[in-house]
């Protein structure tokens, strides 16, 4: 694991990552490798105003938010953090929260939406459930929902990037594997 600390750049880099914009919801492509990016841009964002993050695909690691937040307690009570596993449980967690002025992060929300024991039918139906919740959530205030890239971007990963205002792909630099010459 990589410590991070806090300093002009990286939390500028942070800002860019986590770049909301109020009355718009943004949708966050990203590869996996991206999650303690996105951990300690949230821990950066807990310093200035309170967060709640709506975690669906187990990526929330309060460690890592901890270790940004330099274990200062005062940020890391800023973060209010509920947590999904089925697509069911997380439509019940959009319908309860609350319009408002908090930002809003939304973590992994397609891999709630994979279960092969629900019908596509109701899983489509669910997900355009969702995109209204995301609309009325984020007429408060900020709302970023974040999703992995996928190869074979079905119908779900296809209207959900379709109906986002905003969509923001990240992707993972690409590595010069070239073999040194030891001469």
């Amino acid at each position: 694991r990589v410590f991070f600390i806090f300093c002009s750049g990286y939390c500028k880099t942070m800002n860019n990552l986590l770049n909301l914009v109020p009355k718009q919801w943004k949708l966050l492509i990203m590869p996996r490798q991206y999650r303690d990016r996105l951990l300690v841009a949230m821990a950066y964002l807990a310093a200035s105003k309170s967060l709640t993050v709506l975690d669906c695909g187990r990526q929330f690691d309060s460690s890592v938010v901890a270790r940004a937040a330099h274990g200062r307690s005062a940020i890391i009570n800023q973060i209010r953090v509920q947590r999904a596993f089925i697509c069911y449980e997380a439509i019940k967690l959009l319908e309860r929260t609350p319009m408002g002025t908090t930002p809003i992060l939304v973590l992994d929300f397609l891999s709630t939406f994979y279960d092969e024991n629900v019908k596509m039918h109701t899983r489509k139906f669910l997900l355009e459930s969702s995109i209204k919740h995301f609309q009325r959530l984020s007429r408060g205030g900020e709302l970023a929902v974040t999703i992995h890239p996928s190869p074979t971007q079905d119908d779900l990963y296809k209207r959900l990037q379709y109906s986002a205002p905003q969509v923001s792909v990240y992707r993972t630099p690409e590595t010069d594997w070239r073999q040194l010459s030891l001469i």
